[in-house]
Parts: structure tokens; C-alpha cells; sequence
């Protein structure tokens, strides 16, 4: 587990999209979390990552929007990936929601 906080502290620090974002963890990780889904435009993008975020316990800083958006979708989707792959042994993974069928 120490390692894997290792990892996460590192991914938070080095990580552009993480880095922009400047994150503040409030007390101790929560959980679980659910795995990103795929996305087709870099707005899904963004609320998926904070989903995900905000479902870990942490808080985005004062960014400029700007700077997230003039990265490519494809940064954005592989910083929520690596992001959900370390939280998911430190706090669980639920399934995702499913959604109803219509009859």
C-alpha cells in the first residue's frame, strides 16, 4: 500500500493534466470509485476526471479551464485512467451505474 501511495503522490505531482489542476486531498482518501468510461469529446473528458476526483476525496485548486482544454483528449483520458488504476486498490471499485431499459 505504501507503494502504491508513492505512486498516486507521484502521478499527482508529475502528471500535466494533474499538475494543472493543482489538487488538494481533505483528509484521507474516500471511496470506492468507478472506472471511466469512454469518451468521445474533451468536455466528457474533464467531467469524467473530476468525477472520479471528487469520488476519491479530492478537491481542484483555482485553475484556468483553458490550460486543460489545450491539451488533447487523449492526455486527458490517460491521466484518468492511470488516476483510477492506483486508486482502485487503495479504495475499492464500485461497478458502474447501469442505466434502465426501455421498454
Amino acid at each position: 500500500m505504501a507503494y502504491l501511495r508513492m505512486e498516486l503522490n507521484n502521478l499527482l505531482r508529475e502528471d500535466p493534466v494533474m499538475r494543472i489542476m493543482q489538487l488538494k486531498l481533505l483528509g484521507s482518501l474516500t471511496g470506492p470509485v468507478q472506472a471511466p468510461s469512454s469518451i468521445a469529446n474533451k468536455l466528457d473528458a474533464v467531467m469524467e476526471l473530476l468525477r472520479l476526483l471528487e469520488e476519491a476525496g479530492f478537491t481542484a485548486g483555482a485553475f484556468a479551464a483553458d490550460d486543460l482544454f489545450h491539451l488533447a483528449i487523449v492526455e486527458i483520458m490517460i491521466s484518468t485512467e492511470s488516476l483510477f488504476n492506483l486508486l482502485k486498490p487503495l479504495v475499492g471499485e464500485r461497478p458502474a451505474a447501469e442505466t434502465p431499459e426501455s421498454t
